[in-house]
């Protein structure tokens, strides 16, 4: 590969904070349920160690973005909150634009946590509400239950000073097009400007998988996402990526520097980072048991990405992107463009599956989005 310029690249951090009431059963993210007296402080300082202990990583760069995933990161005071962004202020990490996000279960909305997150520095939540429907909820073993997800979008839609992200899935056992229509407009009345709308997916490793489960068949999620395009974009929301819907101008940054290619460091357990060196891409993937993370914070499983890796890293996130993205934003992110993904690409356009102009997958090539990504293997 060619030298790389990794002070141009933007740069995120994500801060797993790892504790859940409960396990739901398809859910394969790294979370434990025994938070014991101490483990927070043990682990805010582990973080904060790991931080200190990233400055190579980080480059002299600020931090774009910043998100609080979890886990359940509402599991986790206020006070924490607010010494870790105190931290990274005094430090000088912050843009001055910085996109401040962080994630909470319906259970936990309420008017003073949200006034104290944005106290804080919070900026942006993201609330897992997943449905509006008892027997969705019931399906997926949520914690929480409509009322709950009911009362949690009526509160934060009444709090103007920070943007929401509500998450909804779709695909779930039992699950009827109406269900999932009327869990789109209930979401659509609400003064909230985006979307993560996910397909339930069956990972290995969850509960879920070693289940026999009736999934909806191909037909109907097909039919469900056709409703829930009509009735989105009739309320002028628009799909910009896989899985995330916005009105205009309210897009995630933070998960669009991800699919841009921008760099991300991740602090906390089992947390993943992809950060450009001089002549590769390096991705880590910290120590997952938390005890291990405190003992050992700087630890990492690395993979560095080569010059016969990079084509299909670089397409597995940038075609995620439905608008497509132009050569000139690829070179103002100082992302790497290779002479043969160049050539995979026009390959990709003879065949109907990429545009023209830019990387940008057609309306076949976004369809059939892994077959247009293999291109780039």
């Amino acid at each position: 590969m060619k030298i790389l310029n990794p002070t141009r690249i933007p740069l995120s951090l994500y801060i797993h904070l790892p504790w859940c009431e409960k396990r739901c059963p398809y859910c394969d993210f790294n979370i434990e349920i025994n938070k014991q007296e101490g483990d927070e402080e043990a682990l805010i300082n582990a973080i904060l160690s790991d931080l200190d202990n990233s400055k190579d990583y980080i480059n002299n760069r600020k931090f774009i973005s910043i998100y609080f995933g979890g886990g359940t990161p509402s599991l986790v005071s206020i006070k924490v909150i607010r010494r870790l962004i105190t931290k990274l202020k005094n430090d000088l990490l912050i843009h001055r634009d910085c996109e401040i996000n962080f994630e909470l279960n319906p259970k936990e909305v309420n008017e003073k946590y949200i006034n104290g997150l944005i106290a804080a520095g919070i900026n942006r939540i993201s609330i897992g509400i997943q449905s509006f429907d008892q027997a969705t909820l019931s399906s997926l073993e949520r914690n929480h239950n409509e009322n709950d997800s009911l009362k949690a979008i009526e509160i934060i839609s009444a709090i103007d000073s920070i943007n929401t992200t509500i998450d909804l899935i779709y695909g779930v056992m039992g699950q009827t097009l109406d269900s999932l229509k009327k869990d789109i407009e209930i979401f659509c009345n609400y003064s909230i400007d985006h979307l993560s709308l996910y397909q339930l997916t069956i990972e290995p490793n969850t509960i879920f998988y070693k289940k026999k489960l009736l999934l909806p068949e191909e037909k109907l999620i097909a039919d469900m996402e056709k409703a829930a395009k009509n009735i989105l974009n009739s309320n002028q929301f628009h799909q910009y990526e896989v899985s995330s819907w916005s009105k205009k101008n309210k897009y995630s940054n933070h998960n669009l520097n991800y699919w841009m290619y921008g760099d991300y460091l991740g602090v906390g357990p089992g947390a993943h980072s992809k950060i450009t060196i001089n002549e590769s891409i390096k991705r880590m993937i910290k120590l997952k048991a938390v005890q291990s993370y405190i003992d050992n914070p700087i630890k990492t499983k690395d993979l560095f990405i080569n010059s016969e890796t990079y084509d299909l890293d670089l397409a597995m996130n940038l075609l995620r992107i439905k608008q497509g993205v132009s050569f000139k934003e690829i070179e103002e992110k100082g992302v790497y463009i290779s002479d043969t993904f160049m050539d995979k690409r026009l390959e990709g356009i003879e065949k109907g599956l990429l545009d023209k102009e830019g990387v940008k997958a057609t309306s076949i090539g976004y369809k059939f989005l892994n077959d247009t990504i293999n291109l780039f293997s």
